[in-house]
Parts: C-alpha cells; sequence; structure tokens
C-alpha cells in the first residue's frame, strides 16, 4: 500500500507539473473508519481520484458496515490563484477545510443536502482535507471544486435534445440522476480515462455524461476522477485459457467487450456483493469476469460497484402461474433469461421511468418483469435503471 501511494503521489507531481490546475486535481488519501466519528485508526486507506462517492445502501467494503461509518479524504493540490466554488452534497454529514480552515461543517444527519461556498486562493500549494460520516440509510458524497471566474476552466454544452446526466460513466448500471437539455453549459469537474465520459456539476449535483452528446474545451486542465480507471490495490490473475470481460456482471445479458488469457494480471476496480464477479481494468477497458476462473488479492479493498446487489428496500411478489424474467424491459425484443413462479418473492432493484417494469435480481441473474404480474412493496424507493 506504501508503494501504491508512493506511485500515485508520483504520477500527481509529473501532471501537476505539466498542466498547472485552475481546477482541483491530482489523488486523494482516504482513510476508511468502521465508526461514525472518525476515531481509532483507519480499517484500511485507498488512494483514490475523489471524495465522492455512492454507497446506495450498501458500505466501502465487508470490513465496514453499512451504517454508522466514516471516511476522511486529504489532498494536496497546485491550484491557480483566484476565486473558487466548493460544492457537496451529503448523505449524511461533511465537513471541508482547506489549509486548516473549516470552509463546510455540517456534521449532522442529512437526507442529501447541498452546500455551496466561494473560497478566493492565492496560487501555489494546498491541503484539503474532507470528512464524512453515514448514519443510516443511503451513503453518499458528491464534491466538486472549480475555478469561477478570471481564470480557465472546463465547460460542456449539450448538443442533443437530451441529456441522461448519471452517477457513474456507464449507460447500463449508471442511474440517472437528471436530465439535461441542448444549449446548456456546466462546468466539467471530472473525466474517464480516455474522455469518452465527463464528470459535471449541474447546479451543485455531481454526475457523468456521454462525450459524444457535449462540446468540451479545456479537458487537459480536467483531472481523471472515475474510479474505474484508478488504482485499488487489488489484482485478479486468469486461471483459464480464455475469460471473457463483459459490460456488467451477468453470463446472460452482459455484451463481451474483450477476452483475456492465462496467467495475465489487471487491476481489481470493483465487485458484486458477494464478490462472485470482479470489475477489472484492462488496459483501460472497465469490465466484468466471473471470479471463478481467476486468482484475487486485496478484495476487502474493492468497493461493491455493482447496483444491482445493493439492497433497496423493494420487493416484488410473482401473482401469476409462470412470469418470464426477460434481459430488457420489452415482451418482444427482451430475451428470457429465466421464469419464476407464483409465490416467490424477489429484490427490486430498478424501474423504467414509467413503473410499468421492474428489474429483479432473481438468484444472481438480473432480469426485467412486467409489473401487471408482480406485487411490488417499496417501489418509491427504487431508481430508474433503464
Amino acid at each position: 500500500m506504501k508503494r501504491l501511494i508512493t506511485i500515485a503521489l508520483a504520477c500527481w507531481l509529473v501532471l501537476a507539473a505539466v498542466f498547472p490546475a485552475a481546477a482541483q486535481s491530482g489523488f486523494w488519501t482516504g482513510d476508511y473508519f468502521n465508526n461514525a466519528n472518525l476515531s481509532g485508526a483507519p480499517v484500511f486507506t485507498l488512494s483514490e481520484g475523489s471524495p465522492a462517492h455512492n454507497w446506495v445502501a450498501g458500505s466501502p467494503s465487508p470490513s465496514i458496515p453499512a451504517d454508522y461509518f466514516s471516511v476522511r479524504w486529504t489532498s494536496v493540490q497546485s491550484l491557480s490563484g483566484g476565486n473558487y466554488q466548493l460544492t457537496v452534497r451529503a448523505d449524511d454529514g461533511v465537513r471541508v477545510f482547506i489549509d486548516g480552515v473549516v470552509y463546510i461543517d455540517q456534521w449532522i444527519p442529512s437526507p442529501g443536502n447541498t452546500y455551496t461556498v466561494a473560497a478566493a486562493l492565492a496560487a501555489g500549494q494546498h491541503t484539503f482535507v474532507v470528512e464524512y460520516f453515514e448514519a443510516t440509510g443511503n451513503a453518499f458524497l458528491e464534491y466538486s471544486f472549480a475555478q469561477i471566474g478570471g481564470g480557465t476552466s472546463s465547460t460542456a454544452t449539450v448538443t442533443t435534445a437530451e441529456l441522461n446526466v448519471r452517477d457513474r460513466p456507464n449507460p447500463y448500471t449508471g442511474l440517472i440522476l437528471l436530465r439535461i437539455n441542448q444549449g446548456q453549459t456546466y462546468p466539467v469537474i471530472g473525466k474517464n480515462a480516455d474522455s469518452s465520459w465527463l464528470q459535471l456539476n449541474v447546479n451543485g449535483v455531481t454526475g457523468w455524461v456521454n462525450a459524444r452528446y457535449v462540446a468540451a474545451s479545456n479537458l487537459h486542465l480536467v483531472p481523471v476522477t472515475d474510479p474505474g480507471t484508478l488504482p485499488s490495490g487489488a489484482s485478479a490473475t486468469v486461471t483459464t485459457n480464455q475469460l471473457n470481460v463483459r459490460d456488467r456482471p451477468n453470463p446472460y445479458t452482459g455484451l463481451i467487450l474483450t477476452r483475456i488469457s492465462l496467467g495475465q494480471t489487471y487491476s481489481v476496480v470493483g465487485k458484486n456483493a458477494d464478490s462472485s464477479w470482479l470489475q477489472l481494468n484492462v488496459n483501460g477497458t472497465i469490465g466484468w469476469v466471473n471470479a471463478r476462473y481467476v486468482s484475487a488479492t486485496n478484495l476487502h479493498l474493492v468497493a461493491v460497484t455493482d447496483p444491482g446487489t445493493r439492497p433497496t428496500g423493494a420487493t416484488a411478489t410473482v401473482i401469476t402461474y409462470f412470469l418470464n424474467v426477460r434481459g430488457i424491459p420489452d415482451p418482444i425484443n427482451g430475451v428470457i433469461l429465466t421464469r419464476i413462479s407464483l409465490g416467490q418473492t424477489y429484490t427490486v432493484i430498478g424501474k423504467n421511468a414509467a413503473a410499468t417494469w421492474v428489474q429483479l435480481n432473481v438468484n444472481g441473474v438480473i432480469g426485467w418483469v412486467n409489473a401487471r404480474y408482480v406485487a411490488v412493496s417499496g417501489l418509491a424507493n427504487v431508481p430508474v435503471t433503464y
């Protein structure tokens, strides 16, 4: 881990020398605690691209409880002088310090309140500390820091009629946070490794958009903030002759992105709840492999990144004799993955915008059923996933 942090710091120093930051960039050191008050020694420490996370109702690691945990992120940033805007949105508590001065102090339970402050900073290095605690229910922290007025910054203007803003750079597993419209312009605060997805600050809401649908400027100033392209300290070595890497942790609906071979080793950047599937960074391609066919190390450092295994509190009970579970919410084009029977109950993990179809976790198979044929409880808590 010390070697990982040293490498990350060296990379940051190189980037800082090439691009003096007008907006925030660089790595953060995250200390994770199994209590809500940052007390004692951290359970583990990660090098990360941003304090921004969305654990939904889960936790950062099996060694951390889903409720009553806390995190402290620290980073030294090289900035150009000027006026900056700091925005955080948290469920639950958050504090932000710059050079030891508290700028945001909301160490209280919150359903997701947004806090914005201005900061006038001189050119040079500044130390940032972000502290967060989770009480109960959902857990997330959105974070953005950008220069305002007078400085060079990156913006993105929407070039399509309507564009989804998602909680992660993935059109399949990224939950839709809101939609923005043609001609609207927002600050770009992050990107993934190949700049195919951009992270925007949409009036205080931090989310991802597909870069094909925006016209962006000054992307060289923008840091890589996608955790899928940042090291976790975990790795996986292939133990079979050839292994499919899929776009989701599902052998039926997961599209094959690439194939990897016996003996090859890659960084693990995510996992599902029971670690039966692992998310790898395969030379810049982020995809899922069945964990039975790899030998993995340090999985306790890896966050759960599959929303299909995160509980929503909603369930669906079948009210017809037999019900098809399909790959997409379409009775004609949706491939039948499996069938479920009268009286069986499964976790609801998603819905379409009209709530006419619901997405279920059927013993590890993620698929869609027509909502007319199930009795659903807690549907209001379920995100739109299609």
